[in-house]
């Protein structure tokens, strides 16, 4: 099966063209609610992905700056939304926590996940997912387990 054919990817694009829909659109309701249901489904999916080579050595193509705007206006409304965590949770270690940003988080999940859909619209299905799911590997899944972990402690679990 090729990474064009695979249900997994198809799933993710279709969660990934979603979740950046929802950064861009101005008139998009983003509520810790809807930021933890997009993170939980990205991060599901993600995790999931076929891992695949790649022979790029351009990187990733770089967001259009009309549309990163937008995204950073949209998502501004998490910024200052600080949460203490340890970046490595191994139990042997006695590291200090640091702090993390839902709104920082939020954004580079985003710009991560959009390239990647930028390249598999552009029909370069193999490259975006190795992009994905590298990054989700190094980055914005780091990023994604953060944030949700932040929301869910901070609000989720605290709705009436």
């Amino acid at each position: 099966m090729t990474p064009n054919q695979d249900q997994s990817v198809l799933d993710f694009a279709t969660a990934a063209q979603g979740f950046c829909l929802w950064c861009e659109d101005e008139s998009a309701e983003r509520t810790d609610v809807h930021a933890a249901s997009w993170l939980a489904r990205l991060y599901g999916l993600g995790v999931v992905l076929p891992s695949v080579d790649s022979d790029n050595e351009d990187g990733l193509p770089d967001l259009p700056g009309d549309v990163l705007v937008r995204a950073q206006t949209n998502l501004a409304v998490f910024n200052g939304r600080y949460y203490r965590e340890v970046f490595d949770p191994a139990p042997e270690l006695d590291d200090q926590p640091v702090i993390g940003d839902i709104g920082d988080d939020l954004l580079d999940i985003y710009k991560d996940v959009r390239r990647g859909l930028m390249l598999f619209e552009d029909g370069d299905v193999a490259e975006a997912l190795w992009q994905w799911s590298f990054l989700h590997r190094v980055h914005w899944g780091r990023h994604c387990a953060g944030a949700l972990l932040a929301l869910h402690g901070l609000t989720i679990s605290n709705l009436g």
